[in-house]
């Protein structure tokens, strides 16, 4: 190859690398311009995202602020209309207190001649407010409580405002004292006859004063027995109060004993003590069974609820000579003179006493050795008198 070829050759290949070093740089521009692009971008989308949340959180806090806003709203407006009588009473009695008071302020700085004149709404107007709400707030706190000392404090403390307004407007005139001392109270009035002690239905006020008899005789009934107390003196010369426990009437501040119905269980009386205390202190013979077991009483038989067969009983046949002779009842003279129909009764009652008995000894809900009176009563849901024959007839089976 000649110079002239080689140097030809030579030129191609710079002018080929040359060629090349531009694309290559040409083609890393563009990679970073692509790059900047592809930052910009993200760099838009972030900013654009941003800006999407805080118009979405702007957006959020306006709907909870009117949200509540409308909440609030709708409180206020249901205490409104469930309290249109407070709201109207209490509107009345704030603007009769703003006027009251800026009145009386100046009234007393020029009475005083100084600015602690200026306090004596403090005693004209709050006065009687302070004894207005402290009814409210007795009446609501308890319907029964006697008010009638706030009540007065009230009116007294009323009168006092509107004598002291009626004065004040009365160098301006006549009609300037009634105006100002009608305003000055006006408020308390409304208040009292609206809200403090309103008006109460006919039930409410029927039981209302039922509760009031009810707890006047009781006071008379405690009163009554305080007077026909005893003393008990010990030997140290201490006194305690004794008092006789019973059924009662109240009658001219005094007790009137009375019988109780035998049929309707009451606590147990002096009786049933006596009888509970003496069946502790004898005790059966041979040791009380405390589950329900029939136990030996102290006269050696069997305390048992079933009664022994006796000429008493309508389930005994009559003797052999009494039947022969008398076959049927008598009816000669009156209707029943022979047998009454009352005892035939109580004879079927108590036949059904003792078998009821009988059932609940056999449950072991009651102790034939150690069950008193009233706990036969109780648990039988009879009278006293016929407690007390079931109790004689299981210390003593073979006398019924």
């Amino acid at each position: 190859m000649s110079w002239q070829e080689e140097r030809r050759a030579n030129l191609a290949a710079k002018a080929e690398q040359a060629r090349l070093d531009q694309a290559a740089a040409t083609g890393d521009e563009i990679a970073r311009m692509k790059a900047a692009g592809e930052v910009a971008r993200a760099d838009r989308e972030l900013a654009a995202e941003l800006a999407r949340q805080e118009k979405e959180a702007a957006a959020a806090k306006r709907e909870r602020r009117r949200e509540d806003r409308a909440q609030r709203w709708a409180t206020i407006g249901a205490f409104v209309r469930g309290h249109v009588a407070h709201v109207l009473i209490y509107s009345i009695a704030v603007v009769s207190f703003v006027m009251a008071a800026s009145a009386m302020a100046g009234y007393g700085a020029d009475v005083y001649a100084s600015g602690v004149g200026r306090l004596l709404p403090l005693i004209t107007e709050l006065g009687m407010w302070a004894f207005a709400v402290s009814v409210q707030i007795v009446r609501r706190k308890d319907r029964t409580r006697s008010v009638w000392g706030l009540k007065v404090g009230v009116w007294v403390f009323g009168t006092l405002a509107f004598g002291t307004n009626a004065v004040h407007g009365l160098a301006r005139g006549w009609d300037a004292m009634v105006i100002m001392g009608v305003v000055s109270v006006a408020g308390v009035i409304a208040h009292q006859l609206a809200i403090a002690d309103p008006p109460r239905s006919r039930t409410q006020r029927a039981a209302d004063k039922l509760a009031a008899a009810q707890v006047a005789k009781t006071n008379a009934a405690a009163r009554a027995a305080l007077k026909m107390a005893t003393a008990q003196i010990d030997a140290d010369g201490n006194a305690r109060l004794t008092f006789a426990p019973g059924t009662y009437q109240v009658k001219r501040r005094r007790l009137i004993a009375v019988t109780p119905d035998p049929d309707v269980p009451g606590p147990p009386d002096a009786l049933d003590a006596a009888i509970a205390n003496l069946l502790d202190s004898s005790g059966p013979a041979t040791g009380p069974d405390r589950h329900g077991e029939p136990g030996t009483r102290p006269g050696g038989g069997v305390a048992t609820a079933d009664k022994p067969a006796g000429p008493g009983d309508d389930t005994t046949p009559a003797s052999p000579d009494r039947s022969a002779q008398s076959p049927a009842p008598r009816t000669s003279g009156r209707a029943g003179r022979s047998r009454p129909a009352g005892r035939a009764t109580g004879d079927a009652h108590m036949a059904m006493l003792r078998k009821r008995l009988a059932e609940k000894v056999a449950a072991g809900e009651l102790d034939p050795a150690t069950a008193t009176p009233y706990r036969i009563a109780k648990t039988l849901h009879c009278g006293k008198p016929a407690a007390k024959r079931l109790r004689a007839e299981l210390d003593n089976p073979a006398q019924p």
